[in-house]
């Protein structure tokens, strides 16, 4: 019974850390370019991280925040909720 929110949870997880990475990318790409965000990815993954809040606080867009964030804690409690139905 669990398994109907843990699919989905693990579902929207995937997705929205694939789109919150092309998202984070493309901040840095903006920021530092093509050479800036080779570096971020394989050097320097914390500041993949800090993109999204640099981008709400300088810019004023907090929809990376939302998609990054939002999508962990809304898997995160679909998964609890799975996890509550298979102990019983």
């Amino acid at each position: 019974m669990g398994a109907i929110f843990k699919v989905p949870a693990g579902i929207i997880y995937f997705l929205g850390g694939i789109w919150g990475l092309l998202i984070c990318l493309g901040i840095i790409y903006d920021a530092f370019g093509l050479f800036g965000s080779i570096v971020a990815f394989f050097v320097l993954p914390f500041t993949l991280y800090l993109a999204p809040w640099y981008v709400a606080f300088a810019d004023g867009n907090w929809l990376p925040v939302i998609v990054i964030y939002g999508t962990t804690i809304v898997a995160g409690a679909l998964f609890f909720i799975g996890t509550l139905f298979d102990k019983n």
